[in-house]
Order: C-alpha cells, then sequence, then structure tokens
C-alpha cells in the first residue's frame, strides 16, 4: 500500500490577530469562545493581541470572524502568519 503525502493537504497553520487595544475581559472571554467556535484553537489572547491556529487546506474566511468581532466592540486590526 503507498501512502499519498498530497493527498491529505490539510496543514495546521498559527495567526497573529491585531486587536483593538482596549478590549475588556468580558470582551476577550467572548473573543475566545468566538473563535473556537469558528474552529480556531486559542493560543493566546490579550488585549491587543490574539495567537490562534487553524487545520486547514485553505485560508479561513475571515470576514465573519471580523464581523463577529465588530459586534462584541472589539475590531481585528490586522492579520498575519505567526511563525
Amino acid at each position: 500500500m503507498h501512502n499519498d503525502s498530497t493527498a491529505n493537504s490539510t496543514q495546521l497553520v498559527r495567526y497573529q490577530l491585531h486587536l483593538s487595544p482596549e478590549a475588556n475581559d468580558q470582551q476577550l472571554v467572548a473573543a475566545r469562545t468566538l473563535l473556537t467556535q469558528q474552529g480556531f484553537v486559542v493560543d493566546q489572547l490579550a488585549p491587543g493581541e490574539a495567537v490562534v491556529a487553524f487545520a486547514q487546506g485553505g485560508d479561513p474566511d475571515w470576514e465573519p470572524v471580523k464581523e463577529a468581532f465588530r459586534k462584541l466592540g472589539c475590531s481585528i486590526t490586522h492579520i498575519i502568519t505567526a511563525e
């Protein structure tokens, strides 16, 4: 039996999210819940920053996540892949 290493292209990718720095504890708890519901594993979460991981075959759809954060009163200002 031959295993094709390209058959499953899912990989774990880490992202650093720059958040509005004025987020309070209640917003951060809600943000953690929101991120996990969207399939992210939350590594770090603090005012101004979140580091999350996502198992993916492509890029996450960030627009619903950004919109949900806006509704929380805590915006995502920038997203980069984390090392």
